[in-house]
């Protein structure tokens, strides 16, 4: 008797899972079809009829590929789900658990998750998630897959209307970036023919000028001079932002450098009567860059302080930092509002938008220079109170000096003022970039280090 009301409760509630199955089934807005171990559409919903565009009796008895598109390796994606299902099964049955017990969990276990183009009945193509999974029947094998189909159709026509539309820009970049570089290229050609020129007559080689006449000449040559360092920084950065920009890399005396930069801005800062003064700490005597990138960077900062600075002084400040060194150009300028922060270092942004702005220029420098500095593995950094000046910092990491082993965040290994020569020491250097490599393994050669190099940096741990 026991026995028999245990049967009849086992079967109830199997009659009751039954029913919420169906009622699940019949009401889910995602298409659900049972599919026999023959791959014939056993039973579906509404949804799926709809996705397909065929009701239920068109769709009974036929194969599930007659409406989902298989692709090369499909089958060995089923054979690896039914291999994964059994081995379940068995480890159920050697526990003692009947099949049912675990039916769900089996199912939530192993799917198969593909997308799919299927054609509708009515000659449309429709995008589908699809996610397969296996059934087993009360002997513990598997009787039935189970396919649950969502309609994407949408959501991928989005995708890939945001992805053409993200090709379209870069290749709109590439084409922009190409055109500047070969415009710049064509323009020097003839500007260096007027400046050329001009200076010859400015230096009176071929006869004397008048007043007015070197007047002319002169403004001849400073609009040149001024178009050209125009064209330089327009080909700098698409060549930056084309990725062909490279560094030689050096160990460069700082105090050479701030020394070169004052000196290049100082007839300026003269002719606005504003006073240019410079504190380098003797600390910060060694730097590894690029010279000729460094003295741009600087001299930008330099030049654009001077600009805008009607009154007052610029002062540039370098010190020795933990992680590096920063150049600081400090000015007693109109200074910046902080709503236009953001547009700073953008390219081609500038913060006076007015046709009739008091100040020339494209705004290349500050986003030319920025660039730059993340070449170098440094930043440039900017505070600034509107009617009371700026401050544009410019860093640059510090090398790894022999011996730094903790040091994990440098960006440029193996450079030292003053090196301790070490005996029979190795230095593995991990560099693609021929022209760096050969910097680095030469200037380790020179303060007594072995140098071996490897192009591939996943070969490393090796």
């Amino acid at each position: 008797m026991q026995v028999m009301l245990a049967r009849g409760i086992t079967e109830y509630k199997q009659a009751q899972e039954a029913l919420q199955f169906r009622a699940i089934f019949e009401r889910s807005p995602i298409g659900i079809g049972l599919i026999d171990m023959k791959a014939q559409i056993v039973d579906t919903n509404l949804a799926l009829c709809e996705i397909f565009g065929y009701s239920r009796e068109e769709l009974y008895g036929k194969p599930f590929t007659d409406y989902i598109p298989t692709e090369r390796g499909d089958l060995k994606l089923y054979k690896q789900l039914m291999s994964e299902i059994r081995t379940d099964l068995k480890k159920t049955s050697r526990v003692g658990c009947q099949p049912f017990e675990h039916q769900e969990q089996l199912i939530a276990r192993h799917r198969l998750e593909i997308e799919r183009r299927c054609l509708h009945q009515n000659g449309s193509l429709v995008w589908t998630h699809i996610s397969i999974s296996v059934i087993p029947g009360s002997n513990g094998e598997p009787e039935f897959f189970l396919a649950m189909i969502e309609d994407i159709t949408e959501q991928k026509q989005t995708e890939l209307k945001l992805r053409a539309c993200q090709e379209a820009a870069e290749a709109g970049n590439r084409a922009k970036r190409e055109f500047l570089a070969t415009m710049s290229h064509e323009l020097r050609t003839p500007l260096n023919a007027i400046m050329g020129l001009s200076q010859l007559l400015q230096q009176e080689r071929i006869g004397s000028l008048n007043e007015k006449q070197n007047e002319y000449v002169n403004s001849i040559y400073s609009s040149g001079e001024h178009l050209l360092a125009l064209i330089n920084d327009i080909l700098d950065l698409s060549k930056v932002e084309a990725g062909k920009e490279e560094l030689l890399l050096s160990p460069l005396p700082v105090l050479d450098l701030c020394n070169y930069a004052i000196w290049t801005v100082r007839d300026r800062a003269l002719e606005k009567g504003l006073q240019l003064t410079s504190e380098i700490d003797l600390e910060a005597d060694i730097c590894i860059g690029d010279e000729r990138r460094i003295k741009q960077m600087l001299l930008n900062l330099l030049t654009n302080a001077i600009k805008f600075t009607p009154a007052g002084q610029i002062s540039l400040t370098v010190k020795k930092v933990p992680q590096g060194i920063t150049f600081t150009v400090s000015d007693t300028g109109i200074g910046i509002d902080s709503n236009q922060f953001q547009f700073l270092f953008q390219p081609f942004k500038q913060l006076d938008s007015r046709l009739n702005r008091q100040y020339e220029g494209a705004g290349l420098g500050l986003a030319l220079t920025r660039k730059l500095a993340r070449l170098h593995g440094g930043d440039v950094t900017m505070t600034s109170t509107l009617g009371k000046g700026s401050q544009f910092t410019l860093f640059l990491p510090n090398p790894v000096h022999p011996g730094d082993e903790g040091d994990e965040g440098a960006d440029f290994a193996l450079f030292s003022s003053s090196p301790v020569i070490p005996i029979n020491k190795t230095i593995l250097v991990v560099e693609e970039e021929e022209n760096t490599a050969t910097v680095l393994q030469d200037y380790l050669h020179t303060i007594g280090y072995q140098a071996k190099r490897i192009e591939n940096g996943n070969d490393f741990l090796k």
